[in-house]
């Protein structure tokens, strides 16, 4: 096999189809980058870990078809590291030695045999929808956050629900300690279905999206793939029931408060300071930041051993009096991810979860946060 590819092109299909290979692998084939070319010039370039796959397409200049398997690191450090240029990538068919030439410099590596390479899924595809790529990015980065981060005792939280009643696509997230619940409309007309996304693979898609294109997620019985053009990302679907959310969400709550967004995420950013500076409680969130809800305003608290700070945000009250503890991040995670200048903040009892809301009333996101109990 003999290809040439321009440096900065070759670095941008690798920086890609690095995406899908896993930090620790149980196979050195998995470790590695396939590159398969034709005598025509196309040239398909994959990064697999049997969870993720992703397959770059591309047509470029190719003297002499074959594959190969190199290593992902090696490969990708040493294209970095060629001058600007065209490299030239060479095989010995016989032991698999991998000639990497840029300009003056040359290395000489040993590649894997690509046959021993797992191949891309092949989908049996039910259905497609088209999603602009800022879209997916916002709604990536509102519900990221609250995937649990291990699998415990509900290995599903560690995934994200895609859920789509009557063109209304709900991205569910949830660690069992909040949930978030964003909802985009769809263009396409898509049949009622749902499927769970691991939060892992969205982490490295939210990597990938652009602000002006879009994207095409295909779906099939166990796979999903975003479909993005020049190559495409596949992933295992999750098996298990997730969250009944609906019922969670549907629940009446008495006070409400409505303030500005960035008066209360002020707040809670100087009581994290404290958090975050006594190593105590700063793994285990043992302390909680107090509010105190009444008279038009808020009184937030939060004592640690390293100090105490206390604040007042002005807001409007609805429903009564309240004291009530969170943990400050899942509080200032939520808050962060509202994209109005004021939110609507639903409370019902000391030991019931509060709920972020747009003041619009249209759904389009909520999040809930379950407090930390107050022992004194």
């Amino acid at each position: 096999m003999k290809l040439v590819c321009q440096r900065d092109h070759l670095l941008d299909i690798i920086n890609t189809v690095q995406k899908a290979i896993a930090p620790k692998t149980p196979a050195p084939i998995l470790e590695c980058i396939k590159i398969d070319a034709d005598g025509n010039g196309d040239v398909i370039i994959t990064g697999n870990s049997i969870e993720n796959c992703i397959e770059y397409n591309t047509k470029i200049s190719v003297p002499e078809g074959g594959q190969i398997a190199l290593t992902s690191k090696m490969f990708g450090e040493i294209v970095r590291r060629m001058p600007d240029g065209d490299v030239t990538i060479s095989v010995n068919p016989d032991n698999n030695v991998t000639q990497i030439k840029c300009g003056a410099s040359k290395f000489n590596i040993q590649g894997m045999n690509a046959y021993e390479f797992p191949a891309a899924p092949i989908l049996d595809e039910r259905f497609r929808f088209t999603l602009g790529q800022d879209r997916l990015k916002r709604i990536i980065r509102k519900t990221i956050n609250f995937v649990a981060a291990s699998e415990g005792k509900k290995p599903i939280l560690t995934g994200v629900l895609f859920e789509i009643k009557n063109n209304v696509l709900s991205v569910v997230a949830s660690d069992g300690h909040r949930l978030a619940v964003v909802r985009e409309e769809l263009k396409d007309e898509v049949p009622n279905s749902k499927f769970v996304v691991p939060g892992a693979t969205l982490r490295e898609v939210l990597k990938l999206l652009k602000d002006e294109e879009t994207v095409d997620i295909i779906v099939s019985e166990r796979h999903i793939m975003f479909d993005f053009g020049s190559y495409q990302f596949y992933t295992r679907q999750m098996d298990g029931d997730f969250l009944k959310y609906e019922a969670i969400i549907s629940v009446s709550n008495d006070i409400k408060v409505i303030c500005e967004k960035s008066y209360i995420t002020d707040s809670l950013e100087r009581a994290q300071l404290l958090i975050n500076d006594d190593m105590s409680v700063r793994s285990d969130n043992k302390v909680p930041v107090r509010f105190n809800i009444g008279f038009n305003k808020i009184d937030i608290s939060c004592i640690t051993s390293k100090g105490q700070v206390n604040d007042v945000v002005p807001a409007e009250i609805n429903g009564g009096e309240l004291l009530i503890g969170f943990n400050c991040r899942f509080m200032l995670d939520a808050l962060s991810a509202c994209d109005d200048e004021k939110v609507l903040i639903e409370f019902s009892a000391p030991t019931s979860g509060c709920f972020v809301r747009s003041t619009t009333g249209d759904e389009s996101y909520i999040y809930m946060i379950l407090p930390v109990r107050l022992y004194n």
